[in-house]
């Protein structure tokens, strides 16, 4: 086990050569590498202190710029949430090594060695009057979890790396205290200073061919674990994905056109989209391979590489629903030319960028088996927001609030690209529109309300033909007499559908039995 002090982790960056060094290290299995539940809170604090005061700053700096402007002035800042900054650095961290957790003995023993000054804490000055303050708590506890790992661990050797010389010494010479720490582990436990120093132990630069590594990044494993992390990583969120928090991401659209004559599809890709996530594990595609370096670890050479690839398939963007996309996506990667039963392993990746027409159409399957997958993936419930019937349109919040009386009719927007829009205000704190659109299939609309439920999901209301083929829906309302809703054609010369509720009058027994039979 290679146990990392907070230093060496902060000697480089997260996306350097260090790190990727590390993760192979730690993916051949050659030795585990770790750090101490102490070091993995220091190194997201040195991250966090930073945040919380640039945003304090910038909370003020608002508040004077409010004062001094005469009107009224709409700037806000997001709440300051350092939970979740913490989460994020520590996974962030975790990616290159594992947490070894800190014992409550460990713990006592270093707040015990602080406030007695034992090494490795010490007294500092901090004063021209020389006066002292206790310090390196944190020093001891993360020596203590070194040593405990040691002994937990009689099969193991330990090597325990920090470039805290002063506190820790150069691995020659210790304290008494610290002496006895390591007493009974001999040559077990080997203190390092340097990354460098571990580099050495365990790896030796290579040299490789390669159309070697092109064939094993190409090869039909490689491609298939790059799909899956690829899905893993940008797959469609679970639950209701258009109200998914993260960032959408720029793809390019294709869309697919039948030939009469043969049946088969071509492709026509469009300008950049933004895509919400993949409908499932994309098609993979070798493109480029840029910056390599080889290394010698224990009996194998492993590859570290810049490569491009280009993903395709079905996904669900930001506005025209399920579609085929393509992108391109940069990682860095991980490989073995000598390990056969070895599996790529992506090291770190670049957000996904739209690729050119020429690009997709030299990279992306036939568009036959991308129009099948399409298909596939339209069917799939995971696509659809709400559990209405027949189609599958999903639903998204409008730009804009309606301004309508309480007591105005529902009613539906004009067509948009062919596409009718249709409101109700919703029942909760911002009093948020929602819309459906029609099927494509038979050209009803479906519309939707929220549902009054743990989920709030929506419900949608099936289209009904009576005699003049006029598609009725109803929806149940959640009040004391659960009185449905209708919908019929709008009387003023252009058939846009209207909504109301049910008059009080003689006539209410006859529009709500037209609803229920719809």
């Amino acid at each position: 086990m290679i146990i990392l002090d907070t230093n060496i982790l902060r000697s480089f960056k997260l996306d350097s050569v260090s790190s990727d060094l590390l993760k192979t290290i730690r993916t051949t299995g050659i030795e585990s590498v770790g750090v101490p539940w102490v070091v993995l809170e220091e190194l997201a604090s040195h991250r966090a202190v930073p945040y919380r005061e640039k945003h304090e700053a910038a909370v003020q700096a608002v508040e004077n710029f409010r004062k001094t402007t005469p009107w009224q002035v709409a700037a806000l800042l997001p709440p300051l949430d350092l939970k979740h900054f913490h989460a994020h650095w520590r996974e962030q961290y975790l990616e290159i090594v594992d947490e070894i957790p800190t014992s409550e003995f460990a713990l006592r023993e270093a707040t015990f060695r602080e406030a007695n000054v034992l090494p490795p804490c010490k007294a500092v000055v901090i004063n021209e009057r020389g006066e002292k303050v206790k310090t390196g708590g944190r020093d001891a506890a993360i020596w203590l979890t070194a040593v405990e790992y040691a002994r937990a661990h009689p099969d193991e050797k330990v090597y325990f790396v920090s470039k805290n010389t002063k506190d820790f010494g150069d691995g020659t010479t210790y304290p008494p205290r610290m002496a006895a720490d390591l007493e009974g582990l001999g040559d077990r436990f080997v203190h390092l200073t340097s990354l460098g120093e571990v580099l050495q132990r365990f790896t030796e630069t290579a040299e490789v061919d390669e159309e070697a590594v092109r064939a094993t990044l190409s090869n039909p494993e490689s491609l298939k674990a790059v799909s899956a992390e690829a899905a893993r990583l940008m797959s469609v969120p679970q639950g209701n994905p258009w109200f998914a928090e993260g960032p959408t991401l720029e793809v390019v659209m294709a869309f697919l056109s039948e030939d009469l004559g043969n049946g088969e599809f071509e492709t026509v890709t469009t300008e950049p989209v933004r895509m919400l996530g993949w409908a499932g594990a994309p098609t993979v595609a070798f493109q480029s391979m840029g910056e390599l370096s080889a290394y010698r670890i224990g009996d194998h050479v492993w590859c570290a590489a810049t490569v491009r690839w280009v993903l395709s398939g079905p996904a669900l963007t930001d506005s025209n629903g399920v579609e085929v996309v393509g992108c391109a996506w940069e990682t860095r990667v991980l490989a073995s030319t000598t390990n056969t039963d070895s599996r790529l392993t992506i090291l770190r990746s670049q957000t996904p960028r739209a690729v050119s027409t020429s690009e997709f159409g030299r990279f992306a399957p036939p568009a036959t088996s991308l129009a099948k997958r399409r298909a596939f993936a339209r069917r799939n419930p995971h696509m659809w927001v709400g559990h209405g019937v027949g189609y599958s349109f999903p639903l998204t919040r409008l730009d804009r609030t309606l301004q309508v009386p309480h007591d105005s009719p529902w009613f539906v927007q004009p067509p948009r690209w062919n596409s009718a829009q249709f409101a109700e205000p919703r029942e909760d704190t911002d009093d948020s529109p929602w819309f459906a659109g029609p099927p494509e299939e038979d050209g009803y609309p479906n519309f939707a309300e929220p549902r009054e439920d743990a989920h709030d999901t929506p419900q949608f209301a099936e289209p009904r033909e009576d005699a003049d083929d006029t598609p009725q829906f109803a929806e149940p309302r959640e009040d004391a007499d659960d009185t449905p809703w209708f919908a019929g054609p709008q009387d003023n010369g252009h058939d846009h559908p209207r909504f109301a509720e049910p008059e009080e009058g003689d006539d209410q027994e006859q529009r709500t039995e037209g609803a229920d039979r719809g």
